[in-house]
């Protein structure tokens, strides 16, 4: 079996992309008529299809399901009430989400965009309740989707005088349009509608580039030209396929970012010094772009684009320090570790990542995009702090080599208080995909999996502690015999001990790492499928240009240096490394002045830790 490095795989992305071309149609590029022209190969499951089981990612999204469900409703709906003149009772929440007039764009945030992220939780609660059922979660989405729809008129006084329509809209359009379709809200479709009349005076003409911003407007200050309307199209064509509605068809189609899409699908890097988060959304909007119009461009865009983005990651999946993006080829990337504390923007980075690889593979079917997800689910956002009832919230992971810490963002309610939510009630629709007589098996979460087969209903239970250990198992419930394939996702970084064993005897095949292996069968009830991933020690340089500064990897983790950051080590001693103890997370490698432990991150509580280590031969 071969391994795959990541840098390997983002330079091969672009085939794999292409690749997919043959296996959906396609539609003349001027099409105008609003269509769904490309269906993707594999298809996600309703988010009631999959129970997450107790671990660490059912209690992020039970975590984030509770607090949510409590929030003050008044101090949620309080700065579009007064912006429109309203009565409006209830707490001031703080942070950006205030209205409030003392924002600085050098020192104080307070007030940056009142109401940003009503949206956003809207999507959470809504995605919340297609997960549990939960009644009182429904009702909260409702009477919030009822009063914010009485604040919203004609002329969009809210936006009057308003930083970053677009980004906040974007948002608002995302919650209604989940309200609507998870929640069964019987007017948020119609408050969606009322809501783009009032913000469209206040958007440009097309999306527009900081730079553009810039250099056609006067401002008050430089956060008026930090407005993303190119992620817009992603929202308003997910709008028109839920509502039938063809205004918002033509609305995405307003928003397309072509300048930069354009560059991408040519190949040219147009990462350097974007806004590293939005930048990364947007090709979920090349995607919808490539659903509706049919034109292969916009996936070429979105695949150069990851892979751009690959190029230029940490081993932690993470990308962006300072939330930027940085030109290759010049150990920016390396020099990043001494400058910078905001190494990886987590949970909205992790939202947008998990956005892209989903996308790009349900189309190519190339589970290397279920590696690139799995990197980042469980080197970032697993060790993600906690949101706080008051909105104190963790934002940038730390890869900083001199005193890194796990510490929460200065402000209250930032942005990455909106995707965390929406990111937890996900872990479930990218945990499994449907094919045509098959199910895709791409993360290994303990989890329950039920679906209808032939008319018959059908369940999955996949029991697991991966990726503390290397096994999982998934046990069938069948009220008959049923033939179909399970395509198990092998990763990139397995070796030669891995195995795939149906009732205890070994399934032959080769397994190539960085593929799926399909399991095609007549499966029974009560038959098992294990699952024993090789899982290697191996090192990860940050760049090409520092080969000496690299990361320790154990199969997707990588681990964290804690104790005495100031010793030295070799490669050889890293790759002895070896478990602490039993069930223990921490490996040990052994030094000449001793022992150094290594975590994941999911692991770091408040101790100092160091992610790259600078090594001799």
């Amino acid at each position: 079996m071969k391994c795959m490095t990541r840098r390997q795989f983002a330079k091969t992305a672009i085939i794999s992309a292409a690749g997919a071309r043959w296996a959906v149609r396609s539609v003349p590029t001027w099409a105008d008529t609003p269509a769904m022209p490309i269906s993707p190969r594999l298809s996600v499951f309703p988010y009631s299809s999959v129970q997450l089981l107790d671990g660490p990612f059912r209690a992020q999204f039970d975590q984030n399901h509770q607090l949510f469900l409590h929030v003050d409703e008044d101090g949620l709906l309080k700065p579009f009430r007064q912006r429109e003149g309203l009565p409006a009772p209830g707490p001031d929440l703080g942070g950006w989400y205030d209205n409030a007039d003392d924002f600085n764009h050098e020192n104080n945030f307070h007030g940056f965009i009142p109401g940003h992220s009503f949206g956003q939780y809207l999507s959470g609660l809504a995605r919340a309740y297609a997960v549990t059922g939960s009644k009182p979660t429904q009702a909260k989405v409702h009477r919030l989707v009822k009063a914010f729809g009485e604040t919203v008129e004609p002329t969009g006084k809210f936006y009057v005088d308003y930083r970053l329509p677009g980004y906040t809209f974007d948002k608002t359009c995302c919650g209604l349009i989940d309200a609507h379709e998870f929640a069964a809200d019987p007017i948020a479709l119609e408050v969606l509608k009322r809501a783009t009349e009032a913000v469209l005076p206040h958007l440009p003409e097309k999306a527009l580039s900081r730079a553009e911003q810039e250099a056609r407007w006067p401002h008050k200050d430089i956060a008026y030209t930090w407005d993303e309307t190119y992620t817009l199209p992603e929202n308003f064509f997910l709008a028109y396929q839920r509502s039938g509605d063809k205004r918002y068809f033509e609305l995405g189609k307003r928003f397309i970012y072509h300048e930069y899409y354009d560059a991408l699908a040519r190949n040219e890097n147009a990462l350097p010094d974007k806004h590293a988060y939005s930048h990364v959304n947007t090709l979920s909007s090349a995607m919808q772009t490539y659903f509706m119009l049919g034109d292969e461009k916009y996936l070429r865009a979105a695949a150069n684009g990851l892979r751009m983005v690959q190029e230029q990651s940490y081993a932690t999946g993470g990308w962006g320090p300072n939330e930027a993006f940085v030109e290759p080829g010049k150990g920016l990337l390396a020099a990043s570790l001494g400058t910078t504390h905001a190494s990886f923007e987590t949970p909205c980075g992790a939202y947008g990542h998990f956005k892209i690889t989903r996308y790009l593979l349900r189309v190519t079917e190339d589970s290397r995009y279920g590696d690139s997800m799995e990197r980042v689910l469980y080197n970032t956002i697993a060790g993600a702090k906690p949101i706080l009832p008051d909105g104190t919230s963790f934002y940038y992971s730390d890869y900083n080599q001199s005193d890194a810490k796990k510490v929460y963002y200065k402000d209250k309610w930032p942005c990455c208080s909106g995707t965390f939510p929406q990111l937890t009630a996900d872990y479930r629709i990218s945990s499994y995909y449907q094919g045509k007589n098959a199910i895709y098996v791409n993360l290994f979460l303990p989890s329950k999996l039920t679906w209808m087969q032939n008319g018959s209903h059908c369940s999955l239970t996949q029991t697991t502690q991966y990726p503390k250990l290397n096994t999982t198992e998934l046990r069938f419930q069948l009220a008959r015999p049923e033939s179909f394939t399970v395509h198990l996702r092998v990763p990139s970084w397995a070796d030669a001990k891995t195995r795939i064993s149906v009732n205890g005897k070994r399934v032959e095949g080769e397994l190539t790492p960085g593929k799926f292996f399909a399991v095609t069968r007549t499966w029974k009830d009560g038959e098992r499928l294990e699952f024993e991933i090789g899982m290697p020690l191996r090192l990860e340089a940050v760049d090409t240009e520092n080969p000496d500064l690299v990361v320790l990897l154990r199969g997707p983790l990588a681990l964290f240096g804690t104790g005495d950051l100031s010793v030295r080590l070799t490669r050889a001693q890293l790759l002895r490394a070896g478990a602490s103890t039993s069930g223990s997370d921490d490996f040990v490698v052994l030094t000449d002045n001793g022992k150094r432990s290594f975590r994941p991150f999911s692991a770091i509580v408040e101790e100092p830790y160091r992610l790259y280590h600078k090594v001799s031969s």
